[in-house]
């Protein structure tokens, strides 16, 4: 899963290295300010289509197939209400939706209900530990994102409207391709949604909102205030930056979703009565391991970029986007409070306590929001780097408070590398091998 993930992040740096030089800071901005309103709409929109839906397959308490159908009328009804609510947005006069022209953002809201259900589909096969179905969907997903920008925007010459056009294309290829390998491996059927099941899946996902709508906005609520605050060219700089700097959270990702169902309440086959007391702990031991192995991994990924620095962003995204290097510095700690926190979300979701991961969040924002707008007068730009940085640390800081007090494993033992994670490490690349078999209990 992590090695096709950095084929993901390269190309997703390709993707973005393209829009840099095709649209320039201006076009780059208003990219940003379109793409960002849809994916934060959809999310605010659709609660429990993805966690909620991924869940109860984990745990066999739904199937497959009511899963995804009530993920699918869950994004259908929650973007149509999107669309509803936006439409008078539009014809406001908010200073955001100045910052792109109303026929990319009606484009942008076709984008809103299909990124939703993508990523519903990327987390049944997660569920479903079909890693490396999901790793070649996630490939080919960028893969047609780069062509279609390729064709629409550098040959066609649409700008704005064909980098829109071609999120729509790579994520509608995602969800066939992953329907597909669900219908033919997984047996998913159509079915209506259960009143039951759905409600089920609501609850989860209501439950879990806040740290939905934070995971998605988090991100880019730098750009969203910045739509208000900032011009074109600042928002762009900010946009590259950032996007850059997220690549980083793949190790932490990869590793949280490879780790959830193997650690989620009834979520290994037909376990053992003493297997069944660690399902329910959430086997907090095995998350203190993979969070060790995530800091240092993505410490020193980041120290390598960061030495890079100007050369990097020179041949990536151009001479124009080399006043963004110093919001690379600040963002950089950010990214791996960002990356240990993952894991302690990972843990509690597992054990049936997403709530806790909407409370960290609710604190990131506010802490986000709160030191931009104070800090843009004072540093401009910087301060909205600032602000993604303060409040991944605060977010990241008050889940391992919540982690250790669940767990009652000490500073330690939870962050302190050791011998054993080098024998774990190995463990996980033996494993690898064809010929390994069952990988390690562990």
């Amino acid at each position: 899963m992590f090695a096709t993930r950095i084929g993901v992040v390269l190309l997703g740096v390709l993707v973005q290295a393209m829009l840099a030089r095709m649209l320039l800071p201006d076009g780059r901005g208003a990219y940003a300010v379109c793409l960002v309103f849809a994916t934060m709409l959809g999310m605010v929109c659709t609660p429990g289509a993805q966690q909620g839906a991924q869940q109860f397959v984990m745990t066999r308490e739904t199937s497959v197939s009511q899963a995804v159908s009530c993920a699918l009328a869950i994004c259908v009804v929650g973007g149509g209400l999107a669309v509803a609510l936006s439409l008078p947005l539009l014809g406001s006069e908010i200073a955001y939706f100045e910052k792109a022209d109303r026929s990319s953002f009606h484009i942008a809201l076709a984008l809103l209900p299909i990124i939703a259900f993508a990523l519903a589909m990327e987390h049944q096969l997660a569920a479903l530990r079909r890693f490396g179905r999901l790793a070649s969907a996630s490939l080919l997903r960028m893969v047609a994102n780069v062509v279609a920008i390729a064709v629409l925007v550098w040959m066609c010459d649409l700008g704005v409207y064909g980098a829109l056009w071609a999120m729509i294309g790579a994520n509608a290829m995602m969800i066939v391709v992953c329907m597909w390998d669900l219908r033919r491996h997984c047996g998913l059927v159509f079915r209506l949604p259960e009143t039951s099941h759905l409600a089920r899946i609501l609850g989860y996902g209501m439950r879990y909102h806040v740290a939905r709508v934070g995971e998605g906005l988090g991100p880019f609520v730098g750009v969203l205030l910045l739509g208000l605050l900032a011009t074109d060219a600042q928002i762009g700089l900010f946009a590259v930056a950032s996007t850059l700097m997220l690549g980083f959270l793949v190790i932490s990702n990869s590793v949280g979703n490879a780790l959830l169902p193997r650690i989620a309440l009834g979520g290994s086959p037909a376990p053992s009565p003493a297997d069944a007391q660690t399902l329910v702990a959430g086997r907090p031991d095995l998350v203190a391991a993979c969070l060790r192995v995530v800091w240092v991994v993505t410490a020193l990924a980041l120290v390598a970029t960061l030495a890079a620095g100007a050369p990097l962003v020179r041949l990536l995204f151009s001479e124009a986007f080399l006043p963004s290097l110093p919001l690379l510095w600040i963002i950089a700690p950010g990214m791996l409070a960002g990356a240990c926190a993952g894991m302690f979300m990972t843990y509690f979701k597992a054990v049936n306590r997403p709530q806790v991961c909407s409370w960290t969040y609710l604190l990131g924002l506010g802490v986000d929001i709160g030191a931009l707008l104070l800090l843009f007068g004072w540093l401009g730009t910087a301060a909205a780097a600032w602000a993604l940085t303060l409040g991944m640390v605060s977010r990241c800081a008050l889940l391992a408070l919540v982690f250790r007090k669940a767990t009652g494993l000490g500073w330690r033992g939870s962050w302190l590398p050791g011998r054993g994670d080098i024998a774990f490490v190995l463990d996980a690349a033996r494993s690898l091998r064809p010929s390994a078999g069952v990988a390690s209990p562990r």
